[in-house]
């Protein structure tokens, strides 16, 4: 066999001459014509060109199976100094697992992590490019590896699956020890991926067959189950509109990622029919695969809502029959048309009140102890939210704070979880993450281990997430430890909480005035209710600091607030305001004009829909 210090002549050889320069013998087939494919894709050899990629979005069955096999085989063999990892058609990293510090040092300085891409095209020849370009087992040693960055390592890899596969197990270890002797072992591993990555396939489609099955001995109209991959469709289904019956799939899809309420709530399909849905969980082993979406058409239809245009007149359209004043006195509904309308009140109290909704999220999150993201701009106070709704069901709680943007992405920078990770607290125990999205890839991934460790354990440990953006990126390093949390949890900005403005401006100047007589006027509330607050919470406190140094006690009146707060709000109404205010529009036309029972239906106080009534500037309806 050819040694370690002619295979790397061999490969300077190459570099300078081609390969007609290396000679016969001198390297094996398949890595030179691996070498000749890097130095046409042009393979920088001064610097290595992986690149952070992202994870790849939800993980495959084969995935999902890797990370409990490979955590098995460095259980059963503790002795082995080496990392296991699994990588796709790209080159991208998609697991990994160590078993040696060292070695997992060296493999985060040549970037050989989770989200990194070190396709052929990147890096040059490696040994899981290889495995999968010629279908079988093989090893890199050390120089055989093109670029010089990689020759201190050396793997075997072995393709996971049949036919065309696109994932590899990759057995990784230093150059020294060699890998050639672990390509049996690499084999069995991916024989082993590949053979549990079926099974619960085939777990997943019998679990969605057996939620459908149940939803229609439930006696459900209309059932749709599925993983994100399949989508199974009832009978009851396939005989909508075709329309309707895409609208409900995307529901079906879409409540895999964005939560949707288990109880029964109103939609509206694009044939205008109004549906009665719920979204449940579906389990396979314990572990969360898929969701069932069930409901059917609703039980009472009202009268044919108003067009687009005749809701956005105002008052310039208007019912003109007589009105019925006695009419909210009587209550002679059926339980069915009982029943919608508290259905329709639930749905519009969170539409209106989209901060007590989030709150009462959170809360039943930590009571269970499921493992949450809050998701909200800057500065809405998700940190405040965690922190209050924790220590008032746990007051004897602790808190550990981990501030995402100090940690360094250096190999040598520390875990400030792994503390943590490494005891077994007796009480409860708040894991807080703040700007998770500041973290870097190695950092990302030092976080995932603690994780990891962390969610498994049953003790009392709970884990939020503080995401300072509006929707997730999985592609983001901090993508990687989304699959640690259970729910999400979208925390709306100071604009959304016009109601509760005036108490919150009250409670941070009680704050800041320690004990001293300084109270807003109802003027001054009114003009902070119309400020947009882009900043949101830390810009209000910025506003009410500048009023107690300008008036230290007694009333605050609208002088003594900086010019800002009076510009006027942008015209251009968000999705979630237009919402809002369609809402709102079709209460007061249902109501005839008559606000008590509007707000009653809207499920808000009176004063809350005046006030929303004059921010979105709706005419009087008649």
């Amino acid at each position: 066999m050819t040694g370690a210090r002619e295979v790397e002549a061999a490969r300077w050889r190459f570099l300078r001459g081609g390969a007609s320069a290396v000679g016969d013998g001198a390297v094996r087939a398949v890595v030179l014509a691996s070498w000749e494919r890097s130095r046409a894709h042009a393979v920088d050899t001064e610097r290595l060109g992986a690149s952070f990629v992202g994870h790849g979005g939800p993980p495959a069955t084969p995935l999902e199976a890797a990370g409990a096999v490979l955590d098995e085989a460095h259980a059963d063999n503790p002795e082995f100094a080496g990392s296991l990892l699994l990588v796709d058609a790209d080159g991208l990293v998609r697991v990994r697992r160590d078993g040696d510090p060292a070695l997992s040092d060296l493999l985060d300085a040549v970037r050989l992590v989770p989200g990194y891409r070190h396709a052929e095209a990147a890096v040059g020849t490696t040994a899981a490019t290889l495995a999968l370009h010629e279908g079988a087992a093989l090893a890199v040693e050390g120089p055989e590896h093109f670029h010089p960055q990689l020759s201190s390592l050396a793997a075997a890899a072995a393709p996971v699956g049949q036919g065309r596969p696109d994932l590899a197990l990759v057995v990784v270890r230093h150059a020294a020890d060699g890998a050639a002797d672990h390509l049996p072992w690499a084999r069995a591993l991916a024989r082993r991926v590949d053979d549990q990555g079926n099974r619960r396939r085939r777990a997943r489609v019998l679990a969605l067959h057996d939620a459908l099955d149940a939803a229609g001995a439930d006696g459900a109209p209309w059932a749709v189950a599925t993983d994100g991959d399949v989508v199974l469709v009832s009978s009851g289904v396939r005989r909508v509109a075709p329309e309707d019956q895409q609208s409900l799939s995307d529901r079906a899809l879409a409540a895999l990622v964005i939560d949707e309420p288990p109880r029964p709530h109103h939609v509206d399909l694009p044939s205008g029919t109004c549906a009665e849905v719920a979204v449940h969980e579906i389990r396979a082993d314990g572990v969360p695969v898929g969701c069932v979406l069930t409901g059917g058409p609703a039980e009472h239809d009202e009268a044919p809502a108003a067009t687009e245009a005749r809701r956005r007149q105002g008052s310039h359209v208007a019912p003109t029959a007589r009105r019925d004043f006695a009419a909210p006195l009587r209550d002679d509904r059926s339980p069915a048309e009982r029943a919608h309308a508290e259905a329709r009140v639930r749905a519009n109290r969170e539409l209106l009140s989209p901060y007590l909704r989030a709150r009462q999220e959170v809360v039943a999150n930590l009571g269970h102890r499921r493992h949450q993201v809050l998701l909200g701009e800057t500065g809405v106070g998700k940190r405040t939210l965690a922190l209050e709704q924790f220590h008032r069901l746990h007051p004897d709680g602790a808190v550990t704070v981990v501030e995402c943007a100090r940690i360094g992405d250096t190999p040598a920078a520390t875990d400030p979880l792994a503390g943590l990770a490494q005891t077994s607290p007796s009480r409860p125990h708040l894991a807080l993450l703040r700007g998770v999205q500041a973290l870097g890839p190695v950092a990302a991934r030092r976080l995932d281990e603690s994780l990891r460790v962390l969610v498994a354990r049953a003790d009392p440990v709970v884990v939020v997430g503080c995401l300072d953006t509006a929707s997730v990126d999985a592609t983001r390093p901090y993508g990687l430890l989304l699959r640690h949390f259970h729910e999400t949890v979208r925390v709306p900005a100071l604009r959304y909480r016009a109601d509760e403005l005036g108490d919150i401006a009250q409670s941070v100047l009680r704050t800041m005035t320690t004990g001293r007589s300084l109270r807003l006027s109802h003027q001054v509330v009114r003009v902070l209710e119309g400020y947009p607050w882009p900043g949101n919470i830390n810009e209000l406190e910025d506003v009410l600091r500048y009023v107690v140094a300008r008036k230290p006690v007694g009333v605050v009146q609208a002088p003594d607030l900086p010019s800002l707060c009076f510009t006027s709000r942008a015209p251009k109404l968000s999705m979630l305001e237009t919402a809002q205010c369609d809402a709102i529009i079709q209460a007061l036309y249902e109501a005839r004009g008559n606000r008590y029972r509007a707000a009653a239906m809207l499920g808000i106080a009176r004063s809350s829909l005046y006030r929303k009534i004059d921010a979105f500037g709706i005419s009087y309806i008649a």
